[in-house]
């Protein structure tokens, strides 16, 4: 194991993005590089556990600092690590609603400041611990679909929170589902049915008091035909719905044990027929305006026989901004060539294919920027 430099509370600032990987006294990552701290409190609760740093690490920065910059796909994967953290032990002394909600701003932050890179990231990011992807795929997808609608910061944070924590009274339960190809036992199909109610209850137990993020939770499975669970309600509240729109888009786009993970243009069409209750949930049409039939991370072939991935929103949902991969003969391209679709015939697609057929290699930083990618 490499040597280890434990931290002290004046090497962790505020407001700034950390420089190195942390880990806990086991060697288990706990933050990635890039996250950022935002309160004292939070500092003197992980000083308290007992923060390292790799020795190498830390002795390079302290020669020679650098200025941060914003860093995506560092703070993606330091907030699935630390949600992870959160959700896996969930801390008795209060503070798991200052935890979640400032993961929850960091989320915004990127939906924010790099949608069409957090958007690719929901297909083409490892998804190996899954109930945490999940929530987090969730979230901004719901954060988007919000911001689109104008919701102001605090109803988006109580929104993201809920679904970061939607699933909490069903970790390990999700995780076995994800490799089960039999059908649900009954006692799991029990579990699945009480776990938005159970959910709620452990949130509240553990300190939430927000009214709007534990209704959000207990009735995101709930729909307006009063068909849903635990409840069968049959007017679920706004916030629910559009995290159930996001929950059930983004499980369509996941890989399972037992089938592929449906392609995101199928996905988009099957959540806007079968989730709108004629026009009962008006979430689903915004989920397709705002994210488009291809989002970022679909793989698409165009009309000139090139084949590419979705790097960009486009000026509408059918028409997205494409990274090519492959020209027209079938080679690899050293670099991408951009391509807006529907802007001349030969540009236009004429179908998607899946990642893991498609045959094509995918740079993330060099298609999405990486550090300071923003919209």
């Amino acid at each position: 194991m490499a040597e280890m430099h434990r931290l002290q509370s004046e090497q962790l600032k505020l407001d700034q993005p950390l420089p190195w990987d942390v880990y806990d006294e086991a060697g288990q990552l706990l933050l990635r590089k890039g996250f950022v701290i935002e309160r004292d409190a939070q500092i003197l609760s992980l000083i308290e556990r007992g923060m390292f740093v790799k020795t190498s690490d830390f002795n390079v920065y302290e020669k020679s600092p650098v200025q941060q910059v914003f860093d995506p796909l560092s703070l993606w994967e330091s907030i699935q690590a630390h949600l992870a953290y959160v959700l896996e032990a969930i801390p008795q002394d209060g503070s798991l609603q200052d935890e979640i909600q400032r993961l929850a701003k960091q989320v915004m932050l990127l939906s924010e400041r790099a949608p069409d890179l957090a958007l690719a990231a929901i297909t083409l990011m490892d998804q190996r611990n899954y109930p945490i992807a999940h929530s987090m795929h969730s979230a901004i997808i719901a954060d988007l679909v919000a911001r689109r609608m104008a919701w102001d910061s605090a109803a988006r944070t109580s929104l993201t929170s809920a679904a970061l924590s939607m699933n909490i009274a069903m970790i390990d339960l999700q995780t076995r589902l994800c490799n089960q190809r039999e059908p649900l036992l009954r006692e799991q199909r029990k579990a699945v049915n009480e776990h938005p109610a159970e959910g709620a209850r452990r949130l509240i137990i553990a300190g939430v008091n927000d009214d709007e993020w534990l209704r959000a939770v207990l009735e995101h499975h709930e729909t307006p035909d009063g068909k849903g669970y635990p409840r069968k309600v049959g007017n679920p509240g706004e916030m629910a719905m559009l995290l159930q729109t996001a929950d059930v888009f983004t499980a369509k786009v996941s890989p399972r044990a037992h089938r592929r993970p449906m392609m995101a243009s199928q996905a988009t069409k099957e959540v806007f027929t079968k989730f709108s209750y004629e026009g009962k949930n008006p979430f689903p049409k915004q989920l397709v305006s705002e994210i488009g039939i291809y989002p970022p991370g679909a793989i698409i072939r165009l009309a000139n026989g090139e084949v590419g991935v979705v790097c960009k929103r486009g000026p509408n949902p059918k028409s997205p901004i494409v990274a090519t991969l492959l020209n027209s003969t079938g080679m690899p391209v050293i670099k991408p060539v951009i391509r807006t679709t529907g802007s001349e015939p030969a540009y236009a697609i004429v179908g998607v294919m899946a990642h893991d057929s498609s045959m094509v290699g995918l740079n993330f930083e060099q298609i999405w920027g990486g550090k300071d990618a923003a919209r």
